[in-house]
């Protein structure tokens, strides 16, 4: 094997798909209390989700049991969430 095949093999290969580390951070409604899900975890409960696709994946704080929104999120159907359009 070529000295140049060798090093080519060493490097890593960009990761496909989602970054396993990205983060959508939720914010509770109720007691404001934040909480960082798995960028993967909502893409999966986005996809699975046959409801109204302008609403966001929906999760529950587990201080109070309140709603959680996204501070931001854009959705795999396109639409873009963000705290500011809930909270005025």
């Amino acid at each position: 094997m070529s000295k140049k095949r060798k090093v080519a093999k060493k490097k890593k290969k960009p990761q496909s798909g989602l970054h396993s580390k990205a983060k959508v951070t939720y914010i509770c409604l109720q007691c404001h209390t934040t909480e960082e899900i798995p960028l993967n975890v909502v893409r999966n409960f986005d996809a699975m989700d046959d409801g109204d696709p302008t609403v966001p994946p929906q999760f529950r704080c587990e201080e109070c049991g309140g709603g959680m929104y996204p501070e931001y999120y854009e959705g795999i159907h396109g639409y873009e969430y963000r705290i500011s359009d809930v909270r005025k």
